[in-house]
């Protein structure tokens, strides 16, 4: 039975609000590794797009701060989802006696910001911030929990200022950096064990948590054309990103734990994490990644109204989001 990515399916799980009372089984930690590596990779593909959430606004350019008249600033926020790739979730999960409630192919990353961009002094430049966070936050009577920060900004610069001559677009290369952190857990009640060569550990009523990270630097191409009360645009994006993924299993943690390290060593796997009260292991990864993005925004007056579309070229994943500002 493949269980690579069973991380990933309790993540599902508990995304999707299913009772989650313990594996299935007794788990072996080389299997637990496997999956953990698998996670790990899958998330440094997947989250240089959801972390490109927001700021992107339909204007490739908003014009400059001073000298202007009047002068060019904004502020809102931004609410998306993208997907990540889980191609073997469903026939997983049949396999563990797990009934998924979706029968899908996607897991689906949220993400949200508040936003502000100002104009840039003299030079057509302008500068953006965001920034989401959601603190741990308990669901379904609190054995569900799940928490969230996204942070991250840039600079663009007009290679072509449609803001100076309204018979051109606007046409801006950009520079930024984002930061994502997040994670989701489950309390379960009964003990759970994994064994590992000749041994068996048990973890006390564990909870488990989930956890990524990543850190971007991301690049920017974008034009928009406004045309009466519509500002159409299109863009490509690359990043490349530094993430982290892995899992805890919080608890008392009982037996014979000097061995591990050498024992998934032995199979080419990374160490595990072990203490008197918590087993885990964080997996690091980089990645480059390409994307295409798109949308247009509706005008009324200082109001905007945006709709982006994003696509990843290296794993088919997509995005969407809609953002609403105030704008001059």
């Amino acid at each position: 039975m493949n269980i690579r990515v069973k991380p990933v399916l309790a993540a599902l799980l508990i995304l999707t609000g299913v009772s989650l009372s313990g594996f299935a089984q007794q788990l072996e930690l080389s299997e637990l590794q496997e999956g953990a590596a698998a996670f790990s990779k899958e998330l440094a593909k997947s989250l240089p797009l959801n972390s490109a959430l927001g700021l992107n606004w339909s204007d490739a350019y908003i014009g400059k701060l001073f000298p202007s008249f009047p002068p060019h600033f904004g502020v809102g926020g931004t609410f998306g989802i993208t997907t990540m790739n889980m191609p073997v979730l469903r026939t997983l999960a049949d396999n563990l006696g797990y009934r998924m409630p979706l029968d899908t192919s996607k897991m689906f990353l949220p993400a949200y910001t508040l936003e502000a961009r100002v104009g840039g002094l003299f030079s057509p430049f302008d500068v953006g911030f965001k920034y989401g966070h959601l603190p741990p936050l308990g669901l379904w009577g609190q054995n569900f929990t799940m928490n969230y920060t996204l942070l991250g900004g840039d600079i663009r610069y007009a290679l072509v200022d449609g803001k100076s001559n309204p018979l051109y677009p606007n046409v801006s290369f950009s520079v930024g950096f984002n930061y994502l952190k997040s994670g989701i857990g489950s309390k379960i009640k009964a003990d759970q064990s994994f064994s590992y060569d000749s041994e068996t550990i048990t973890i006390a009523a564990p909870e488990m948590n989930l956890e990524w990270a990543c850190k971007s630097l991301d690049f920017k191409f974008q034009l928009s054309k406004s045309i009466l009360a519509i500002t159409p645009y299109a863009g490509l994006g690359g990043s490349y990103a530094w993430s982290s993924a892995g899992y805890s299993i919080k608890g008392a943690v009982t037996g014979d734990t000097s061995g591990i390290r050498e024992y998934l060593n032995s199979l080419g796997l990374d160490g595990i994490d072990v203490f008197d009260n918590e087993m885990s292991s964080i997996i690091k990864k980089s990645a480059f990644s390409l994307r295409i993005f798109g949308g247009f925004s509706v005008n009324l007056m200082v109001l905007r109204l945006d709709f982006t579309v994003l696509y990843s070229v290296r794993d088919g994943n997509y995005g969407g989001s809609l953002g609403f500002r105030v704008q001059i």
